[in-house]
């Protein structure tokens, strides 16, 4: 078994060596998000830190970006943007297209087509792929039933997350 965190600015500071020195194994690290209303590109605050420290401690390291896209240009865009921030770094583990469902009046994604999503998910893919990196789909349950056609997906790893505790019950 192996225990990993997934952190961004939300965590603030880590004091990474008491990460590794607690069996944390790996950690993925938000590389930087789009906003949801105007439509930029971010990066975290901490990314280059988490970055820096957690592989400088053996760690292995994931990252991925909060998108946001409504188009396949858009979603290029971000694995663009990806890239060039990791290319000075080890990253061991799957590059993710973390994109959610923004419940807000005002978010420019509040139309977006499961066709459309899932057209951004594989653009996105397919540049980190091309790039040399294996690239995963991160989804929860309602946007894994409803949000995208996974039969378009199935080239690429996918990180399935379940916030409430409990087993996997996603029916794929």
């Amino acid at each position: 078994v192996l225990r990993g965190i997934d952190v961004s600015d939300h965590q603030n500071y880590i004091n990474w060596t008491d990460v590794a020195a607690s069996g944390i194994d790996f950690a993925y690290i938000r590389v930087g998000w789009r906003g949801y209303t105007e439509g930029g590109l971010y990066q975290d605050d901490y990314f280059e830190y988490n970055i820096k420290s957690a592989t400088e401690l053996g760690l292995d390291v994931g990252v991925y970006m909060f998108s946001q896209a409504v188009s396949v240009q858009e979603a290029f865009e971000e694995a663009n943007f990806v890239l060039d921030r990791i290319s000075n770094y080890n990253v061991t583990l799957p590059i993710v297209f973390d994109w959610e469902k923004v419940q807000d009046s005002n978010a420019r994604t509040a139309d977006l087509t499961m066709s459309t999503r899932t057209d951004c998910a594989v653009a996105f893919c397919e540049t980190i792929k091309n790039a040399g990196y294996e690239p995963c789909v991160y989804f929860n349950r309602n946007i894994g039933y409803y949000g995208y056609d996974l039969t378009r997906l199935t080239d690429y790893e996918f990180w399935f997350s379940l916030p409430e505790q409990g087993f996997p019950n996603f029916y794929y």
